[in-house]
């Protein structure tokens, strides 16, 4: 695809999130001002916003930044469209968590176009993980997603369980899949990971970590025509390889289900995935590499890929941090579902501009920081939309030069400190009861 037909497309997925035969499907009436399109755009901008409030949407609606988008009338004409949140608000609650799933599948569908099979594999390579997100204490949100507890009771904030598949190379996220972390409905990883392979690339290699290296799992990968590469923990490395586990090296094995997996699965009961058990030691693991793979490539380029798994965690980091998804303020089920699939899309279309930096470049999308290039497609939105063709196409020129600038840096040194989980430093005060007998 040359320069010129890139720049069309990825500018017209960029205006119109996405293609304009489709909103008159979806759009079921939201007044003069607050269509379908509109609100998407809107709920769009407040995530690539730095500060990310429905107050940047509005005055982003005043200042002419979705004309396009606008129906003709007096308000739009006269200048008059009003910069409260009131009516943003109400309109955001209208559209449905069907229709921005629906909307999140087709933008993902295009932005998948620049997941490329990796040259060494000869196919997609993706990385799968899960994660919690802390969401209000709110009445609605707390049944459907139950807050933990511990030795000192309940705890606050609702919980939401949910797991991700990116592309290894660029980033570029498929749409994840979510449940409750506790309570009588909590889900699994696995049972949610399942959601997710339908949405990766054909035969794509689904690289994951040791809480989803069980045999249900591995078995459903190899259903979807995938090839799975997991970690395993050692018991289970143990009972699937027996006696042939190496101390150090590889070994052939076939992954049976184990008689708890043939009770809760029967029609599993008869299955098997066959594959290879690598067994190695390598600097950043405490511990030993346990690894389940169906690939075929030599022992040290499968634990090389593996080691890539850990661009998935610098992924999910950059969601709840940049992205602003670590504490969920919608106060309803449907308001945080569709506040994380907006966000899953802001972050899409974030890493496919840098991909296309990158590939302009010469260098590696992973080379460039996230961060940098979030801020830098904010600061050129307004250009990237203008009316006038020619202005868009010097912004989309100039943005994609700045991006590929935005190089992270390079470290003389390895780290000098242990990695360690720091704490975010935000707690709920203790609770405090009140003792009648001192009234």
């Amino acid at each position: 695809m040359d320069n010129k037909s890139e720049a069309g497309r990825l500018l017209k997925l960029y205006e119109r999130i996405v293609p304009q035969v489709c909103w008159a499907e979806m759009d079921h009436g939201g007044g003069q001002i607050y269509t379908l399109p509109v609100v998407i755009e809107m709920m769009l901008l407040q995530r690539l916003s730095e500060r990310g409030t429905q107050q940047d949407a509005v005055e982003a609606l005043a200042g002419g930044r979705l004309d396009g988008l606008l129906k003709p009338g007096k308000r739009v004409q006269g200048g008059k469209i009003s910069t409260n949140t009131g009516g943003y608000a109400r309109a955001c609650g209208r559209v449905s968590v069907e229709t921005v799933e629906h909307i999140c599948d087709q933008v993902l569908a295009e932005l998948s176009l620049e997941i490329k099979p990796e040259s060494q594999w000869d196919r997609p390579v993706m990385l799968l993980d899960g994660s919690s997100l802390r969401l209000e204490h709110a009445h609605g949100l707390l049944e459907a997603f139950p807050a933990g507890r511990n030795q000192h009771g309940p705890g606050h904030w609702g919980t939401m369980k949910w797991v991700a598949l990116h592309d290894m190379s660029t980033g570029i996220a498929q749409r994840p899949a979510w449940g409750p972390m506790y309570g009588p409905e909590a889900v699994s990883e696995p049972s949610l990971a399942r959601q997710v392979l339908g949405r990766a690339p054909t035969g794509s290699v689904i690289v994951g970590d040791a809480g989803f290296g069980i045999f249900v799992f591995a078995e459903a990968v190899v259903g979807h025509g995938h090839e799975a590469l997991f970690r395993l923990s050692k018991p289970r490395a143990q009972a699937l390889a027996g006696k042939s586990l190496p101390a150090q090296g590889e070994c052939p094995v076939c992954w049976r289900p184990s008689p708890l997996e043939r009770k809760k699965y029967p029609e599993l009961a008869d299955a098997g995935v066959k594959g290879r058990m690598i067994v190695c030691s390598r600097d950043g693991f405490r511990d030993k590499l346990y690894l389940f793979t169906t690939l075929q490539q030599p022992a040290e380029d499968i634990v090389d890929l593996y080691r890539q798994r850990w661009n998935l965690e610098l992924d999910l980091r950059t969601l709840k941090g940049t992205l602003r998804l670590e504490h969920l303020r919608g106060k309803s089920q449907a308001a945080v579902e569709k506040e994380m699939l907006i966000a899953v899309v802001a972050y899409g279309l974030v890493r496919t501009f840098m991909a296309i930096a990158a590939r302009r470049a010469g260098i590696k999308p992973r080379l460039l920081s996230f961060t940098r290039c979030y801020g830098l497609l904010d600061a050129f939105s307004n250009k990237l939309c203008s009316p006038d063709p020619i202005l868009q196409k010097q912004a989309y020129d100039l943005l994609l030069d700045y991006m590929a600038k935005s190089r992270l840096p390079k470290r003389s040194k390895p780290r000098s400190f242990p990695r360690k989980v720091w704490s975010s430093g935000k707690h709920f005060p203790a609770k405090h009861h009140s003792d009648s007998s001192k009234m």
